[in-house]
């Protein structure tokens, strides 16, 4: 039963049933491989709760010309605030390395807020990482990682 619901995503209900099991049999060696494996989904749940939130924003309207890549990352929580009703405003974290007065151009409607930060990313030269509690900026000369938002390729 345990196992059903792991595999059913009910974390904590498997982990409640797993740690029953464990303090019943304590060599048992499935229920401790569980309990890690849940460790593991509960450690990146919460940078995966942003990127998810991030995701299902829509931003209706975007208009900006020669704005500063300051001034644009000012404007990207209002946006994704706006697009979730003032439930999701992202903080974040520019690297060092990043030219803040790079000019940004955006005449956009009804597009995907990650869309947005790939599109900034493309014209600003950065990269953006969405961490657990803050979307960094990195130039994006510098090594890329796997849960960057942009540049990244196009859908087909």
């Amino acid at each position: 039963e345990a196992q059903r619901d792991y595999s059913a995503g009910r974390y904590a209900e498997a982990k409640a049933k797993f740690l029953r099991i464990q303090a019943e049999n304590p060599s048992n060696i499935v229920a401790k491989n569980y309990l890690r494996m849940i460790a593991e989904v509960e450690k990146e749940a919460p940078k995966a709760q942003l990127r998810s939130q991030l995701s299902a924003l829509t931003v209706e309207t975007i208009a900006v010309r020669e704005a500063s890549l300051e001034s644009v990352l000012e404007m990207l929580p209002q946006w994704a605030g706006k697009a979730s009703e003032g439930k999701v405003k992202p903080s974040f974290v520019v690297q060092p390395g990043v030219d803040l007065q790079k000019p940004i151009t955006l005449q956009l409607s009804n597009v995907p807020y990650t869309e947005v930060l790939r599109y900034v990313g493309l014209q600003g030269g950065v990269r953006f990482q969405i961490d657990q509690y803050a979307v960094r900026v990195a130039p994006a000369s510098q090594n890329a990682t796997p849960d960057q938002a942009a540049p990244a390729p196009a859908a087909p």
